[in-house]
C-alpha cells in the first residue's frame, strides 16, 4: 500500500486530533498521549482507545472521551482509500497516538487489532472477521492471489468461499462472474459490473484452485 506518513492529509489530520484531545476544551487534557484504535470491516468500523498518564492507560469513556466522527471516522475512511494500491491493497486497522507537546502517529496492520474483555472473551459484535466480511473487503479494495496473506485465505477456506481478484490485465475486480472496475483508490462502486465469458479468458484462474485448496 501506499506509504501517506509525510503528506498534508495525514500530518493535518493527526494535528486536528490533537486540537480535539488537548486543545483548550480537550477532552484528554492532563493526560500524556491518546491511543485511539480502529478496525475496519467496509460499512462498519470496530474501535477502542484509551489515555495514558504516568506511564499508566485507562480506557476513554464512550460518550465523553471521544473524537468527533469527521476528524477520526471520516479521515481514515479516507486515508484508507488514499493508501490503497491496485493488486497489492490497503490497511485493515489503525493504531492513532496523538500527543500535547509533539506530533502524532499511525500505526497500519493488515489485520485485525480487536481487543478481548478481562476474561479473555470477545466482545459482542467484536468477534473476529468471517469469509463474507473479508470478500467485501477485498471486493471494495481488490488484491491479487499473491497478496492476500495465508491467514485470509485460510479463512476462505475453511468456509468455502472464492474471495475477489484483482486482475492486473483488467486493471478489475473479478467475483462470482463479474467483474467490475478499479481506479486509483479502490473499486468504482458506481460503475455496472459485466459479464465475464471464461471462454474467452482461458488461462486466468488456473492455479487458484491450487491455492484456496491447498493443504
Amino acid at each position: 500500500m501506499r506509504d501517506l506518513r509525510a503528506d498534508p492529509f495525514v500530518i493535518e489530520g493527526l494535528e486536528r486530533l490533537s486540537r480535539e484531545a488537548f486543545g483548550p476544551a480537550g477532552f484528554a487534557r492532563g493526560t500524556e498521549e491518546v491511543v485511539q484504535v480502529l478496525v475496519h470491516r467496509g460499512s462498519s468500523t470496530l474501535g477502542h482507545g484509551c489515555a495514558r498518564t504516568g506511564g499508566k492507560l485507562r480506557d476513554l469513556v464512550d460518550g465523553k472521551e471521544e473524537f468527533s466522527y469527521e476528524a477520526l471516522i471520516v479521515w481514515l475512511d479516507e486515508y484508507r482509500s488514499r493508501a490503497y494500491e491496485p493488486g497489492i491493497g490497503t490497511w485493515t486497522s489503525a493504531e492513532v497516538h496523538v500527543y500535547p507537546d509533539r506530533p502524532g502517529v499511525v500505526e497500519l496492520f493488515d489485520e485485525e487489532l480487536l481487543k478481548k474483555t478481562d476474561d479473555g472473551r470477545w466482545h459482542p459484535g467484536a468477534e473476529p472477521a468471517g469469509a463474507s466480511i473479508w470478500a467485501r473487503q477485498l471486493l471494495a479494495y481488490p488484491r491479487t492471489a499473491d497478496c492476500i496473506p495465508d491467514w485470509m485465505w485460510a479463512i476462505f477456506t475453511a468456509e468455502g468461499v472464492d474471495p475477489p481478484l484483482y486482475n492486473p490485465e483488467f486493471g478489475a475486480v473479478d467475483w462470482n462472474n463479474r467483474r467490475r472496475p478499479v481506479e486509483r483508490w479502490g473499486t468504482d462502486p458506481g460503475a455496472r459490473p459485466a459479464v465475464i465469458d471464461p471462454a474467452l479468458e482461458p488461462g486466468f484462474f488456473q492455479g487458484l484452485g491450487r491455492r484456496l485448496f491447498r493443504a
